[in-house]
């Protein structure tokens, strides 16, 4: 592989990494939200976009949030923060884009790492009970 790719590839996974730890985190926070009495102010969620200079916060419903999680390769963001390079622009609105990771490598780096995905949770499951396949 030439040392462009390398780099590239190398670049994509850290990028694809932050992504799914603020999705991670947007998960807990939208527990929190789920919580709320109906008139409630929803709290804000991070931006999942991978820019690790980021600090900008987005605003979706509850049935904005869960659209967007039913596609493990999707990702809630700020307006504008999209990467051309690996993801490309579903919806967007006044408050938030859904974007789609699309390039091979990080697409599955993204699918792999989906909390909601059904052998995500039997790999963590089968780690806790030491059975094979629970390499991580």
């Amino acid at each position: 592989m030439p040392a462009s790719e390398a780099r590239l590839l190398g670049q994509l996974d850290g990028e694809v990494g932050r992504q799914c730890v603020i999705r991670d985190a947007n998960e807990l926070l939208e527990l929190a939200n789920a919580a709320l009495a109906p008139c409630a102010v929803r709290g804000l969620l991070r931006c999942e976009c991978d820019d690790t200079a980021c600090e900008a916060q987005v605003a979706a419903t509850h049935a904005e949030y869960e659209a967007v999680r039913a596609s493990g390769s999707r990702f809630l963001v700020a307006v504008d923060h999209e990467n051309p390079v690996n993801a490309c622009v579903v919806s967007e609105d006044d408050r938030h884009a859904v974007v789609d990771v699309v390039v091979g490598d990080a697409r599955y780096a993204v699918l792999a790492r989906n909390p909601r995905h059904a052998w995500v949770e039997r790999r963590a499951e089968w780690r806790e009970a030491g059975r094979p396949g629970a390499a991580t």
